[in-house]
């Protein structure tokens, strides 16, 4: 449905974005259950309802499409965090640490910055795609992957490769993700 000429999700995702990026963390009408879920059932949306969907529809292919819905996330919040920190690395970092702490994506940390050759390695530490998820054979958490790749790419208005090189759900203590400017 349209209203406004935006889509209904175009709509809840403004909506969702402005209570987010206001610190308005209370939900209408969730006045017991409140505004934060169990991880197990964000993992069960993230892994089982969308992670196994995509994967039957797009095969290999799906790993990049959650990749790329991170990345637009993480340029989306990124833009608007860029907008009121006048070009200031240090100041933009702590506000997307802030803010993916409030959110309980993850503790994102900057493990090595080397502006000089393009390379950035960041960690998500207490991760929440993989948080308690153990033996798998590849890394998982693209959406985290492609969110730490959008935020890079709204800070330095480049393109980037974001690669997670360590995950959790692997037995590493982190999750490592390398971002490389291109």
């Amino acid at each position: 449905m349209l209203t406004n000429n935006k889509t209904d999700y175009q709509l809840a995702q403004q909506q969702i974005l402005e209570g987010i990026l206001s610190g308005e963390f209370g939900i209408e009408n969730r006045n017991d259950l409140g505004p934060l879920i169990p991880i197990r059932l964000f993992q069960v949306l993230r892994m089982v309802a969308l992670g196994s969907n995509v994967e039957d529809i797009l095969g290999q292919g799906a790993p990049s499409l959650v990749y790329h819905s991170g990345q637009s996330l993480g340029s989306t919040l990124g833009q608007i965090v860029a907008a009121n920190v006048d070009k200031d690395l240090e100041t933009y970092v702590g506000k997307i640490q802030q803010l993916c702490r409030q959110l309980c994506i993850g503790l994102v940390v900057p493990d090595k910055v080397d502006l000089s050759s393009g390379l950035l390695e960041l960690r998500v530490d207490e991760c929440v795609s993989c948080a308690g998820i153990h033996n798998v054979a590849a890394p998982i958490c693209h959406f985290e992957a492609g969110m730490v790749g959008g935020i890079v790419k709204a800070f330095f208005k480049r393109n980037v490769k974001a690669t997670e090189t360590k995950c959790n759900a692997l037995g590493d203590k982190t999750c490592l993700i390398r971002v490389d400017l291109l």
